[in-house]
């Protein structure tokens, strides 16, 4: 495994999830990173535009000024030939910097006009010229985006990313020539990448190139209202709310463009199947009904532990920025404090036998039972991608196994997945499981075939059962929208059977 190219996580996903999860009335219950549409087209416009004066003229002009003023005079303090000098005072009279007529004795002299005078001052001149720019328009709220290009994505970059693409709304397509000609654009221009062309006002739309399809990375929320079958979609960049694209995402129905309620009841259906063929009655049981009942009244349990989490993140980061020793001291103390806040909230939480897992809770669950587990750990997912069994949780695995941990993982569902090439299928993943469980007698590591089970089972702790894939939840870009529907199981008999079960396929 030397060498091997880390593949990092979607930035603060179930941190997203855990800091926006309450929304009264509402249940999270999916969260994916997502490619938003944007169209970069290049343009040409009729602008009013200031450019340099050039130095001859910017000279011609404050000799003027000085009172310099007739051919002759600014011939010969220039040192220019009288010809030039002509030829230039011409274009400024052209212009209309300068004016130039008999004075009061008959000489020709010229004056500077206002808009000379103006000119001067900028050292710069103001007229209609023919520029090109280009633009990034969304595909959602069919606004300009301030938003540099190289941040943009590729088709082919939102496929590897494993992204599920969005598409464009109201129809999927880049804007037209109408579209943008009836824009803002010098409001758009000048919050853009070109603004060094100091445009002071668009005239017209001249003409447009080719538009091309980009994207940017965003986070989506989706809810499900408590009662009844209403979806909520939020939208988040760079781990902030963008309520211009939810909000032009709900005005045009997305959620009925996009058949997201038809595919998040078809997931939970489906799921309830999967979970009966695991633990057979289990749906049907008090248990189960007991979790249905208590999930809105745990949810302030579950994000006081989520808080506590996330502030010993920040703590123990802290330690690595350069506080002294008395800091350092003070912040080791905190971060035991929360520690027992967070243990006693957990220990509070998990005594339930069984309850809902929150969107958000999987992924910290996954990883600490990497790190936690005493006597086995169990994982069956239909699939295996690098993205998730990236180096760092592999090692984790391999030190378990070195601890006297036995662990059992199954996947494969028998289908070929991501089967086109540059696809993230896992290969290295199951390359170094396939070798660990070769040498370490207590690595057990099976490809089933036929399993659509997602079960993760530590000690006789817990084990949860549900939709979420323990080995694969990372960069699926042809995942549909589903609630993810999952139980943790705090009942020893419950673990040992569900465990039995599993076992003698090993």
């Amino acid at each position: 495994m030397n060498g091997r190219q880390e593949i990092s996580p979607p930035v603060e996903l179930h941190e997203i999830a855990r800091r926006h999860c309450s929304k009264p009335g509402f249940k999270l219950i999916d969260c994916l990173q997502v490619a938003l549409p944007v169209f970069v087209i290049p343009l040409e416009a009729i602008v009013i535009a200031s450019k340099p004066l050039g130095l001859v003229n910017e000279f011609l002009l404050r000799s003027i000024a000085e009172g310099i003023n007739s051919l002759a005079e600014l011939s010969g303090f220039l040192g220019l030939d009288e010809v030039f000098v002509k030829k230039r005072l011409g274009e400024l009279i052209t212009a209309d910097l300068v004016s130039y007529g008999p004075a009061h004795e008959g000489q020709p002299l010229a004056q500077l006009t206002t808009k000379g005078q103006e000119a001067l001052k900028k050292s710069a001149l103001v007229q209609p010229i023919r520029e090109s720019f280009w633009l990034a328009i969304d595909g959602i709220t069919r606004q300009p985006l301030t938003v540099r290009r190289d941040r943009l994505l590729s088709g082919m970059n939102v496929r590897s990313y494993g992204l599920k693409e969005i598409r464009a709304f109201p129809a999927d397509r880049a804007p037209e020539f109408h579209e943008l000609a009836a824009m803002d654009l010098t409001e758009a221009i000048a919050k853009g990448a070109r603004k060094e062309k100091n445009v002071q006002k668009v005239m017209s739309l001249a003409s447009i190139g080719r538009r091309l399809r980009r994207y940017q990375e965003a986070t989506m929320l989706v809810f499900r209202s408590e009662r009844g079958r209403e979806i909520h979609v939020e939208f988040f960049i760079d781990g902030r709310p963008h309520q211009q694209i939810t909000q032009a995402f709900a005005r045009h129905d997305g959620v009925k463009s996009l058949h997201i309620l038809e595919q998040v009841e078809e997931s939970t259906a489906q799921t309830r199947t999967e979970i009966e063929s695991v633990l057979p009655h289990f749906v049907e049981s008090r248990e189960v009904a007991a979790a249905n009942s208590s999930r809105a009244a745990l949810q302030p349990f579950v994000a006081k532990v989520g808080f506590l989490e996330s502030k010993i993140e920040q703590k123990e980061m802290a330690l690595g920025d350069g506080a002294s020793h008395a800091e350092v001291q003070q912040l080791k103390k905190q971060i035991d404090q929360l520690k027992a806040d967070k243990a006693k909230a957990e220990s509070d939480l998990n005594s339930i036998e069984v309850r809902h897992l929150e969107v958000h809770e999987h992924r910290p669950l996954f990883n600490r039972s990497l790190e936690t587990a005493k006597q086995r750990l169990l994982i069956v997912s239909p699939w295996i991608t690098d993205r998730v069994l990236n180096y760092s949780r592999l090692q984790k695995i391999r030190v378990l196994a070195d601890r006297g941990v036995e662990i059992f993982i199954g996947y494969g569902i028998g289908e070929e997945r991501n089967a086109r090439p540059g696809k993230d299928t896992g290969q290295q993943a199951i390359q170094f499981l396939s070798d660990l469980a070769s040498k370490n007698k207590r690595v057990h590591f099976e490809e089933f075939g036929d399993t659509h089970a997602k079960i993760l089972l530590v000690d006789d702790i817990f084990a949860v059962i549900g939709s979420f894939n323990w080995l694969s939840f990372e960069g699926d870009r042809r995942q549909k929208f589903r609630e993810e529907l999952s139980y943790y199981v705090n009942v020893k008999s419950r673990i040992e059977e569900l465990f039995q079960r599993y076992r003698q396929r090993f």
